[in-house]
């Protein structure tokens, strides 16, 4: 399952930390809901981290932070989490990479 606002126990405020930074809306979902590459705050008001393993074990799930950290909830157990936006505010969204250039020419004149 993934984070998002409509599957939040609770949706708390939007933080926009900078304008060349993502900003995300500061939630609270139960510990079951969590998934690799979802965000969840281990500590209440520190910034979100990102969920790279995740353990399930009965009603005990254990959560690995990009960092090495783990930290263990019952599966039931609300947490903090955060909905990251879908991109900067205030940013144009951009495509990954190189821009795409055609290059038929190119092909043609090497035959």
């Amino acid at each position: 399952m993934c984070l998002t606002l409509s599957n939040a126990a609770t949706v708390l405020e939007h933080l926009s930390p900078s304008p060349r930074v993502r900003g995300y809306t500061r939630t609270l979902h139960r510990a079951g809901h969590v998934s690799p590459g979802d965000l969840w705050r281990p500590v209440d008001d520190g910034n979100p981290r990102t969920a790279v393993l995740v353990r399930r074990q009965g009603d005990r799930i254990t959560l690995t932070d990009q960092y090495g950290a783990t930290f263990c909830y019952a599966s039931g157990e609300i947490i903090a989490t955060a909905v990251p936006d879908a991109f900067a505010l205030g940013m144009a969204p951009r495509s990954r990479g190189h821009s795409v250039t055609s290059t038929a020419g190119v092909i043609q004149r090497h035959r």
